[in-house]
C-alpha cells in the first residue's frame, strides 16, 4: 500500500505540473516568406528621338577679302535649338549607337581689323552624324561620340562707309563630344552633352556694294573664314 500510495503521488505530480511546462514553451512563429523579386535594369537598346536647346560659341578668324594684309579673331555666340534621332544597342554593360543631329543657332559675332572694316561672321545651323560608346550604370549613361559635321554660315565685310561684301560657306569636318544621359522614365530620358566642331580655314567669295570700291570686276573678291563651335546643349529623348 505504501508504495501505491507512493506512485500515485509522483504521478499526481506530474500531472500537475504539465500546464507550467507547456507555458514555459516558446512556440516556433513561421519566418515570412520573400517574394525573391529584383528589379530589371534598365536597357538601352532601341530607336529613340528628341529635342533640346542650349548655348553656343564659336572662334571666328576672319581674313579681310578687301584689305589681304588684315584680319581679325572674334567669338560668335548665341542660343540654339537641337533635334536628334539615334539607335542604341546595349551589350552586358557597355552601349554603342549611331545619331544624327540636326541644330538651328543665332551664332553672332564681329571685330574691326587694322583697317578699321567689319568682319562679321553668323552661323546659321551645325549639323552631324556620329557614333556612340558609353558605359551604363543602370539608368546612367556616360557616353563619348565622334563623327562627320557640317554647317552653314554668312561672312560680311562692312568698310567704315557703310558698303558691304557678304559671302557664305557650307562646311563639312569633325566633331566630338560626350555627355551623361540618364533613364528618367522607362520611355524618357535626359541629358546633358557638350560637342565641340572643328572646321578648317575656307576660301569663299565675297559679293556687295563694297566690291567695286576697289576696282575689282565682276564684282567679286576671295577671303578666308576659320570656325570654331563649341555647343552645349540639354535634351530630352523619347526611346521606342
Amino acid at each position: 500500500m505504501k508504495w501505491g500510495a507512493f506512485i500515485g503521488s509522483v504521478a499526481l505530480a506530474a500531472l500537475v505540473s504539465l500546464p507550467a511546462g507547456a507555458a514555459d514553451m516558446q512556440v516556433a512563429r513561421p519566418i515570412p516568406a520573400t517574394s525573391g523579386y529584383i528589379p530589371a535594369q534598365f536597357l538601352w537598346t532601341g530607336f529613340y528621338i528628341g529635342a533640346g536647346i542650349g548655348g553656343s560659341w564659336a572662334n571666328a578668324t576672319f581674313l579681310d577679302p578687301l584689305k589681304p594684309s588684315a584680319t581679325a579673331s572674334f567669338s560668335p555666340k548665341g542660343f540654339l535649338v537641337s533635334g536628334i534621332s539615334g539607335i542604341n544597342y546595349q551589350m552586358s554593360s557597355f552601349v554603342v549607337g549611331v545619331e544624327a543631329d540636326f541644330t538651328g543657332t543665332w551664332d553672332k559675332g564681329s571685330a574691326n581689323d587694322s583697317f578699321n572694316n567689319n568682319l562679321a561672321t553668323s552661323v546659321f545651323w551645325t549639323a552631324s552624324v556620329t557614333g556612340r560608346a558609353g558605359v551604363a550604370f543602370d539608368r546612367l549613361l556616360i557616353y563619348f561620340k565622334g563623327g562627320v559635321a557640317f554647317d552653314y554660315d554668312r561672312d560680311t565685310v562692312t568698310v567704315p562707309a557703310g558698303n558691304t561684301a557678304i559671302g557664305s560657306l557650307y562646311r563639312v569636318a569633325w566633331t566630338v563630344g560626350g555627355g551623361m544621359e540618364y533613364a528618367v522614365t522607362d520611355h524618357w530620358t535626359g541629358r546633358l552633352e557638350y560637342d565641340y566642331f572643328r572646321f578648317p580655314t575656307k576660301a569663299l567669295s565675297f559679293q556687295g556694294t563694297a566690291v567695286p570700291l576697289i576696282g575689282v570686276l565682276p564684282g567679286t573678291v576671295g577671303g578666308q573664314v576659320g570656325l570654331n563651335i563649341g555647343e552645349v546643349k540639354l535634351i530630352m529623348a523619347y526611346k521606342f
